[in-house]
């Protein structure tokens, strides 16, 4: 049976869509100040500042204040079974059956709400999110969060295929909830594995394989198995135009907290931020150093 493959260009063309509906946010806001004000200026007075009002406008539209959905999305959840929460999601152990995890992922307003080292434009307000948010922060939590699904719906295609992917299901698109198999074990020094460099081969092997790139591959989302084996629990999986554009876009918009991108132990299609958290790189060159 033929495995699938995930095609180079991915959802470019949503990525071109949005610039270009900003660009021409940015003409109609143009025109709109273009037309009154040539009845009175010269034209080289209309051009200049109908061009400084379009950006002015633009701002004020970025700033609309956008209101977080009203009910906290873990109010269901018992806050007993919490055993982790990262940068966009909670993770708590299921009631029910406690071999499977449930990851809450935030919306804007709860739970990721610091994006105070963050490039977007915000007037007069500090960019933490909460109970209103700029609508340039909105909009950038929810595309990153429409990354996050994206990258759901994908490990749930290519998880057969990839043997470091944990099975996923039961995923609210609507309520960014998803169940997860429990991988029980961190990578620390003391536990890393001998084949861990080898493990990781295989899976940029897989990846290359599927068409894919396996983003924020950091310490903490490689978990291990009772025998040892190496499941990547969180990270997005991109396709290889996606990932060009994304690791230029995060190091652009967030270059404050992440400097640069790294493969993780030299595999190109494993990828890692640089910024404050753990590197496997790290883990595994403390643990055969020792």
């Amino acid at each position: 049976m033929k495995q699938p493959k995930q095609a180079w260009m991915g959802t470019i063309p949503l990525f071109v869509g949005i610039l270009l509906f900003t660009l021409g946010l940015l003409f109609v806001f143009f025109l709109i100040t273009y037309l009154p004000l040539s009845l009175y200026l010269p034209r080289w007075a209309t051009f200049t500042g109908s061009i400084i009002a379009s950006f002015i406008l633009f701002a004020l539209f970025l700033n609309i204040p956008i209101p977080r959905r009203k009910k906290d999305p873990t109010s269901d959840l018992n806050i007993n079974d919490k055993i982790a929460e990262g940068a966009w999601c909670s993770v708590y152990m299921k009631e029910s059956d406690k071999k499977l995890v449930v990851k809450q992922l935030y919306f804007c307003g709860w739970g990721h709400n610091d994006y105070r080292k963050h490039k977007a434009f915000v007037i007069g307000k500090e960019k933490i999110c909460g109970k209103w948010n700029p609508l340039i922060l909105w909009f950038l939590h929810n595309y990153m969060l429409l990354y996050q699904m994206i990258g759901l719906k994908r490990r749930m295609k290519f998880e057969q295929t990839i043997d470091a992917l944990p099975t996923t299901s039961s995923v609210s698109y609507m309520g960014l909830r998803y169940e997860q198999t429990f991988v029980t074990k961190e990578l620390t020094v003391e536990n890393c594995p001998e084949d861990i460099v080898e493990q990781f081969k295989k899976l940029n092997e897989d990846l290359e394989r599927c068409g894919l790139y396996l983003d924020d591959v950091h310490a903490r989302n490689v978990r291990l198995t009772q025998n040892g084996q190496i499941q990547i629990v969180d990270g997005e999986l991109y396709s290889g135009g996606e990932e060009w554009i994304k690791s230029k876009l995060v190091v652009l918009i967030n270059g404050a907290m992440v400097s640069n991108m790294e493969k993780v132990l030299g595999n190109d299609r494993i990828i890692a931020w640089v910024d404050h958290r753990e590197r496997v790189d790290h883990i595994v060159k403390k643990a055969f150093s020792i």
